[in-house]
């Protein structure tokens, strides 16, 4: 059974990556609607009082803060490495870049791809 971890403020978004996740089997759904709470919630799978997700989808554009600080969190932390990174977001290419950079596998534009979405998610054996 996949647990997954979808960090993301938008509920609308929110309820597309649900339903992508859902059709494609996935029982564990966790949610963090801000950068704080998915980096509390990375902080207590290092303790060992969490469960570490095998993916997190993650938005990078939020109101106050940056998803960027997930990805920081993620890479400064190597006993995390073993959690897939999918970024689903609506920046441009630079993201796109950094992204890879921090060593993201997958970053998925939003608009109009959740068919894309979850063939990464089928392809990378995700889901």
């Amino acid at each position: 059974m996949h647990r997954v971890l979808i960090v993301e403020d938008n509920f609308s978004d929110i309820r597309r990556s649900e339903d992508v996740l859902k059709s494609l089997g996935v029982q564990e759904l966790e949610l963090a609607t801000t950068v704080a709470k998915a980096i509390e919630y990375l902080e207590d799978v290092r303790a060992g009082s969490r469960e570490a997700p095998d993916v997190i989808i993650l938005d990078l554009n939020f109101s106050m803060e940056s998803g960027f600080e997930v990805l920081r969190f993620w890479k400064s932390h190597p006993e995390l490495k073993n959690i897939r990174i999918v970024v689903w977001t609506v920046m441009g290419e630079l993201e796109q870049q950094l992204c890879r950079l921090f060593g993201v596998e997958h970053v998925v534009p939003k608009w109009g791809n959740v068919a894309e979405l979850e063939h990464i998610l089928k392809s990378a054996g995700i889901v």
